[in-house]
C-alpha cells in the first residue's frame, strides 16, 4: 500500500477495536489505498458488508511506525479469503508486497483462498515485474536487502498465476460488474459448509454408512434418497452426518431444517424458498416473492444446471414438495437430494425409489445406555449406584434416541435416587412432554376419524395381534382398516411382522408398534378426561377399571375396556354395562360374570373371556354384532352343542371363534351358531374326538386350526 503508512482493517472504524481480539476474518482486502480506496475497493468493501461478509480494511491512519504490526499479519492469517487488488501503484508500497508474500505464506500452510484482482495492470506484469512495477522494484533494490526483495518477487510471481480476474475482461470494464462477481465468489468460499457437529454421535457411524451405501458416488446420476421413520429416530441427525460426509463432493449445497414447522407459519413457505435461494446462490433476493409459484420459479432459475446437494428435512405435506418444485429433469449432474419424512406417502410422491429408501433402526442396549448416560452424567456409562435406575430408564426408551436425550438431560442434575425412581414410575402414565409432543405431531396429522380410531384402539389395545383377525374386527365396525392400516403405516405409526405361529403350523403378520408410540396413544386417551375414567374413550389401567366397575360410573364414552391380567377376580353382571352403551372391545378375562350374555352392549364386537370358569356355557349365549369371540383357555366342556332353535338368535356376524386350550371341550359346538365363521381355532383342545358335521356349512371359513387336536378321528357326528 503507498503513501501513508497503510494496512487493512475489519471495518471503517479503527483498527484498534479489534486489535486484542481473536475475531476470524471473512476476507482480507489487500490493495494501495491512494489508487483505490475512494473508487473501487471502496465499492468492494461496502458491497461485502452488505452481504454480511466479515471484512478486514484498513482505516487512514492506521500505522505511523517503520515496521508492519504483528496484529495485522495475524488478522491475515485468521482470514479465510485474501484478495489482492493490483493496481499500477500497487508496488510502490513495500506494506501490500509484506502483506502478499504472508498471503502467499497461508496460502502454501493453510490452504489459504487467493483470490487476485487485476484491475488497471496486465497480469504478466504482476508475474514479471515489468510495466509499472518495473520501475517500483528497481526502487526497492536500493533500498532493502536482497532476500527480502527477492520474497516479494516470488510472491508476485506465484499470485500473478492463480486465477482470479482482470478488468478488462469483465463485460468490457465494467467495475459494477466486477464487484458483483467478486461477492458472488466471496459468499461461496466464506459460507460455512459444515453443519455443526453432533454432540454424541452414538451409533450414527453406522448408520450413515447404510445410507451412503444408497449412494454410487462414482455416477452422474440425480439421486433422491429418501430418510424415513417414526419422530425421535434420529432422521435428522443422521441427515446432518451425511451432509457433512458428502458435502464435498458438490458445487453447491443447502440444508432446509424443520420445514413442517417452519411451512405453518404466516408465509412459511414463501420464507423456506427464500432460505434455499440464498443458500444455494449465496446471493440476496432483490425485491419480494410474491406467491409461492414465484417463488418455485425463482428456485428453478437459480438451481438449474447446478450440481447441488439439498437437504429437505422434515417435509409432511405434498404442497411442500411442490412448492421447493426439485426436478431431475433440471438439476446439474450428480445432485443429490435427500428427503426426511414421518411419511412414506411424501417419498412416494417424489417419485423415490423404495431401494433409496432407509429406515433407521432403534438404538440397541448398549448404545441406548452409552447416549443416556451421557446426556445424565456425561461418561459413557453410569456410576454403580445409578446402573440399576439407568437400566430401567434404558429399557423404557425402546432404542428411542429422542427419548434418551430427553430423560437424560432431565436427570442430569437430580441426585436423589427416589426422585429417579419416581421419575420412573411415572413414565408409563406420563410420557415426558418433549417426547410426547414430539410423537404426536403424527398422530394429528391424521385426516380422518377412522384413522384415529385405528391408531388409538391399536395402542391401548391390539400391539401384538394378529393381522387378519383386527382387519376383520375394525371392518364389522366400518372403518376400513385396510386402506386405513396402509396410511398409518405410511406414516410410521405402526408396522406388522411375519412370524411363525407354531399352533397353525405357518407364518402370520402380527402388529408391531414401537413403546414410545404406544404411551404417546394412550396419553391422548389419558387425557380425554383427567380423573374421570368413566369418561374415558378407552380403558386399560387396573385402578381405574376397577373404579368404574365398582363404582358403576360406566359412560356412553367408552369405547373399549381390557382387563388387565394382575387384576383382582371381579365380579361382573350385566348392569355394569348397562351405561356403556358404545362398548365395542371387552375383555373380562380371569372375571366371573353373571347374567346373559345377549344383554351385552349392542355395539360390542370383540369379547374376550379366557379363562372362562363355567363348564357349560348358557344356550342363549349370543351376541348377535360380535365379530370376534375368544374363550381360550377356559375350562368349558361344552358349548353351542344344540342346534339354534330360533335363526334369529345366534351369531349373526362373529368371523372368529377362538376356543384353543380349551383341554375339557369334549363335544364339538354346533357350527350352525355362527355361519359367517371365517376363523375357527380349537388347537390344544385335546379331549375333543370329533367336529360335528355342521362345519360343513361354514362356506367362509378360511382357518381352522386343529394343533393338538390328536383325539380327533372324524369330522361328523
Amino acid at each position: 500500500m503507498a503513501g501513508r503508512i497503510e494496512a487493512s482493517s475489519s471495518s471503517s472504524s479503527s483498527y484498534a477495536s479489534t486489535a486484542g481480539s481473536s475475531t476470524t476474518y471473512d476476507v482480507f482486502l489487500n490493495f494501495r489505498g491512494d489508487d483505490t480506496r475512494k473508487s473501487f475497493t471502496g465499492h468492494l468493501y461496502r458491497a461485502l458488508t452488505r452481504e454480511r461478509i466479515h471484512v478486514f480494511m484498513d482505516s487512514y491512519e492506521l500505522w505511523e511506525g517503520e515496521e508492519i504490526g504483528p496484529k495485522l499479519l495475524d488478522a491475515i492469517q485468521r482470514s479465510k479469503v485474501s484478495i489482492p487488488v493490483f493496481s499500477k501503484g500497487y508496488a510502490d508500497s513495500k506494506w501490500c508486497l509484506m502483506e502478499l508474500a504472508k498471503m502467499l505464506e497461508c496460502h502454501r500452510t493453510n490452504d489459504q483462498i487467493v483470490l487476485p484482482i487485476f484491475l488497471d495492470v496486465d497480469p504478466s506484469d504482476v508475474r514479471h515485474q515489468t510495466g509499472s512495477f518495473k520501475e517500483a522494484f528497481l526502487e526497492h533494490d536500493k533500498k532493502y536487502e536482497a532476500h527480502i526483495v527477492q520474497r516479494w518477487r516470488d510472491a508476485l510471481s506465484e499470485v500473478g498465476k492463480l486465477k482470479g480476474w482482470v478488468l478488462d475482461e469483465v463485460e468490457n470494464g465494467d467495475e459494477s460488474k466486477l464487484v458483483k462477481l467478486v461477492v458472488e465468489r466471496s459468499l461461496r468460499e466464506t459460507s460455512s459448509n459444515f453443519l455443526s457437529d453432533i454432540e454424541y454421535g452414538i451409533g450414527l457411524e453406522s448408520r450413515v454408512n447404510d445410507l451412503v451405501s444408497l449412494v454410487n458416488s462414482d455416477s452422474k446420476d440425480i439421486l433422491f434418497i429418501g430418510i424415513c421413520g417414526i419422530g425421535g429416530i434420529g432422521k435428522t441427525t443422521i441427515a446432518k452426518a451425511l451432509y457433512n460426509r458428502v458435502i464435498e463432493r458438490f458445487c453447491q449445497s443447502c440444508f432446509l431444517a424443520n420445514i413442517r414447522e417452519e411451512a405453518s407459519r404466516p408465509n412459511g413457505l414463501v420464507s423456506l424458498q427464500k432460505e434455499l435461494v440464498y443458500n444455494i446462490s449465496h446471493r440476496k433476493i432483490r425485491g419480494e416473492i410474491f406467491s409461492v409459484d414465484w417463488g418455485k420459479e425463482l428456485i428453478k432459475r437459480r438451481l438449474q444446471g447446478e450440481n447441488v446437494l439439498l437437504i429437505l428435512d422434515d417435509v409432511d405435506h405434498r404442497s411442500q414438495l411442490k412448492a421447493f418444485g426439485i426436478d431431475r429433469n433440471w438439476l446439474g449432474q450428480g445432485s443429490m437430494v435427500v428427503i426426511t419424512t414421518r411419511d412414506e406417502k411424501i417419498l412416494n410422491a417424489a417419485n423415490i425409489d423404495e431401494d433409496k429408501i432407509y429406515w433407521p433402526k432403534e438404538l440397541d442396549f448398549d448404545q441406548s445406555l452409552q447416549l443416556f448416560s451421557l446426556h445424565a452424567f456425561q461418561k459413557n456409562e453410569p456410576s454403580e449406584e445409578y446402573m440399576e435406575l439407568s437400566h430401567a430408564v434404558t429399557n423404557y426408551s425402546g432404542g428411542l434416541p429422542l427419548t434418551l436425550e430427553v430423560l437424560g438431560s432431565s436427570l442430569s442434575d437430580v441426585k436423589s435416587k427416589e426422585v429417579w425412581e419416581c421419575t420412573i414410575k411415572k413414565l408409563r402414565e406420563t410420557p415426558p412432554k418433549d417426547v410426547y409432543e414430539r410423537l404426536k405431531i403424527s398422530y394429528d396429522n391424521l385426516e380422518d376419524n377412522y384413522e384415529k380410531a385405528i391408531f388409538l384402539d391399536s395402542a391401548c389395545f391390539f400391539n401384538g395381534w394378529e393381522k387378519e383377525t383386527l382387519i376383520s374386527l375394525w371392518e364389522a365396525c366400518g372403518y376400513h382398516p385396510k386402506s386405513t392400516l396402509h396410511i398409518l403405516i405410511k406414516r410410521s405409526l405402526l408396522k406388522f411382522e411375519c412370524r411363525f405361529d407354531e399352533n397353525c403350523g405357518f407364518s402370520k403378520y402380527y402388529m408391531k408398534m414401537h413403546d414410545q408410540i404406544c404411551d404417546m396413544g394412550r396419553k391422548i386417551v389419558a387425557d380425554e378426561s383427567f380423573k374421570e375414567p368413566g369418561k374415558s374413550s378407552r380403558l386399560w389401567s387396573p385402578d381405574e377399571i376397577l373404579e368404574v366397575l365398582e363404582g358403576h360410573k360406566g359412560t356412553d364414552m367408552i369405547k373399549g375396556m381390557i382387563l388387565p391380567s394382575d387384576l383382582p377376580r371381579v365380579y361382573l353382571d350385566n348392569k355394569h354395562f348397562e351405561m356403556m352403551s358404545n362398548l365395542r372391545f371387552l375383555d373380562i378375562s380371569l372375571a366371573n360374570f353373571r347374567g346373559e350374555f345377549s344383554c351385552l352392549p349392542f355395539a360390542l364386537r370383540w369379547l374376550r373371556w379366557r379363562t372362562c370358569p363355567w363348564s357349560i356355557l348358557p344356550i342363549n349365549f349370543c351376541h348377535e354384532r360380535l365379530v370376534y369371540l375368544d374363550f381360550s383357555k377356559s375350562n368349558i366342556k361344552e358349548a353351542w352343542n344344540m342346534k339354534p332353535q330360533d335363526k334369529n338368535k345366534r351369531f349373526q356376524n362373529l368371523k372368529v371363534l377362538d376356543l384353543s386350550g380349551c383341554k375339557n371341550l369334549s363335544k364339538s359346538p354346533n357350527f350352525s351358531w355362527f355361519l359367517h365363521l371365517e376363523g375357527l381355532d380349537l388347537g390344544g383342545c385335546y379331549s375333543l374326538d370329533k367336529l360335528d358335521e355342521s362345519i360343513e356349512q361354514l362356506s367362509q371359513l378360511k382357518s381352522l386350526i386343529l394343533f393338538g387336536c390328536g383325539s380327533i378321528k372324524a369330522l361328523q357326528a
